[in-house]
C-alpha cells in the first residue's frame, strides 16, 4: 500500500509527511519557519517541484507553500531534501501542530516571538490533538496586517505588548515576554484575564510593488511555475535580498527592491484584473473537480466586470471561503451560479462553462 493510499483522514491539509492524493499526484504543503524561506531554501523547493513534481507550485490562503505532482516514490528523496534545506519536521503531528502563519513585515520582536511559538507546538504533543486545521497567527501591525485573518488563537503587536485574540473575539493585551505561554494556555481552554483592550488591531491588505524595500509579487490564481520562482530567487539575490516572506493573500515579499517582474508573469500592479477572482487548481489537477476552474478564470479575467469572483471546482470552495459577487461552483462539468455568497450557499441556476461569461450581465 502506498503513503497516500494509507491516508484516509478528512478535513486536514497536507504536509510533507502526510502528502494528499490529488488528481495530477501526490499534493506535498511546506510550512516556512517565522513566514519566510531563505533564498536559498526557496530555491530548493523550486528544484524540487521541477525533478520530482509536475512543476506547479501553489501559494495557499494559509502562507504555505505547495508542491504538486509528486509520485510515492519520490517521497524518501523529497524528505531527504527538505531535511537539508531545514524545512522537515520530526513528525506529521507536529508538523500539523505548527501551523503558524506570520505577517510579512513582521520584525525581529515578532518574528522571534512567533518562532518561539513555532518550537513550543513542535515540541509538546498535546498541541498535535489540538482539532484538524487549528491555526495560529502572529502580526506585527503595519500596511500588510494579517489581524484580520482567520486563526483560532492570533497574537497581534499593539501599543502595550500582544493583543490575544481567541475564537474571534479579542481578550486584552498581554506583554510580549508572557504572550507565547498565554497563547498556549488559551490553546488549552485556559484564558487568563488580560488588561482591556482600548482599541483594536487594525487589519492590513495586500500592496504589490515597490513598498520601500519590499516588493511585492502575485502569482495569478495563486499559481507559480518551479522556473518562475528560480528566476525570481536569482533576481532576488542579486537585488541583496535574503529571503521570501509568504502571505494570506497568495503574494510573496521579497526584501529589497527589485525591477519589473512582469516578464515572469507575475504581478505587480493592483489593478491586474485577475486579482479579483480566485480560483481552486481545478480539473484535472483535483480529483474533486469536474471543470477547468483555471481556463474559466482567465476567460473572466479578460472581461470588464469589476465585482469579486470565485470559481470553484466544486462546493467544498477551497480557494475562498468568504462571499463573492459572484461565485461559480463546478457539479459535473457544469456551473452552479451563486450571487453575493459562497460555493456553500444554495445555487441559482446552472451554466455550461462556455457560458460563463454571459453570466457576469445576466
Amino acid at each position: 500500500m502506498s503513503l497516500a493510499a494509507a491516508i484516509d483522514v478528512k478535513g486536514w491539509c497536507p504536509g510533507a509527511l502526510r502528502p494528499m492524493p490529488s488528481g495530477d499526484g501526490l499534493l506535498v504543503r511546506v510550512r516556512p519557519w517565522c513566514g519566510a524561506f531563505t533564498l536559498a531554501q526557496a530555491g530548493g523547493l523550486a528544484e524540487l517541484a521541477a525533478g520530482l513534481g509536475n512543476g506547479h507550485i501553489d501559494l495557499t490562503r494559509r502562507a504555505n507553500l505547495q508542491i504538486r505532482g509528486l509520485a510515492d516514490d519520490g517521497l524518501p528523496a523529497l524528505h531527504t531534501a527538505l531535511d537539508r534545506l531545514g524545512l522537515l519536521d520530526p513528525d506529521a503531528e507536529s508538523e500539523a501542530a505548527r501551523n503558524v502563519m506570520v505577517a510579512p513585515l513582521a520584525g525581529p520582536s515578532v518574528r522571534a516571538l512567533a518562532e518561539a511559538l513555532s518550537q513550543a507546538l513542535r515540541a509538546d504533543s498535546r498541541f498535535a490533538a489540538l482539532p484538524a486545521k487549528f491555526g495560529w497567527l502572529v502580526d506585527g501591525g503595519g500596511p500588510l496586517s494579517i489581524s484580520g485573518e482567520r486563526a483560532d488563537i492570533a497574537l497581534c503587536a499593539v501599543a502595550g505588548g500582544m493583543a490575544l485574540r481567541v475564537d474571534g473575539q479579542w481578550r486584552g493585551v498581554v506583554s510580549i515576554d508572557r504572550a507565547v505561554s498565554v497563547a498556549l494556555s488559551a490553546a488549552r481552554g485556559v484564558v487568563s484575564a488580560l488588561p482591556v483592550m482600548e482599541d483594536v488591531p487594525m487589519p492590513g491588505r495586500r500592496r504589490l510593488g515597490a513598498l520601500g524595500r519590499i516588493t511585492g509579487v502575485a502569482a495569478p490564481f495563486g499559481r507559480l511555475e518551479a522556473g518562475q520562482l528560480e528566476v525570481l530567487v536569482m533576481r532576488a539575490a542579486a537585488a541583496g535580498a535574503s529571503e521570501l516572506r509568504l502571505s494570506p493573500w497568495r503574494a510573496l515579499y521579497i526584501d529589497a527592491p527589485l525591477g519589473d517582474v512582469r516578464d515572469l508573469g507575475l504581478i505587480v500592479d493592483e489593478s491586474d484584473p485577475s486579482l479579483r477572482i480566485e480560483s481552486c487548481p481545478g480539473a484535472p489537477a483535483c480529483a474533486s473537480a469536474s471543470v477547468d476552474t483555471r481556463a474559466t478564470a482567465r476567460l473572466l479575467a479578460a472581461t470588464e466586470f469589476d465585482g469579486t469572483i470565485h470559481v470553484a471546482g466544486c462546493a467544498k470552495g477551497c480557494a475562498r471561503s468568504t462571499p463573492a459577487d459572484l461565485t461559480l461552483v463546478g457539479n459535473g462539468g457544469r456551473y452552479g451560479v451563486v450571487r453575493d455568497g459562497t460555493a456553500r450557499d444554495a445555487v441559482q441556476h446552472t451554466v455550461d462553462a462556455r457560458d460563463v461569461a454571459a453570466v457576469l450581465y445576466g
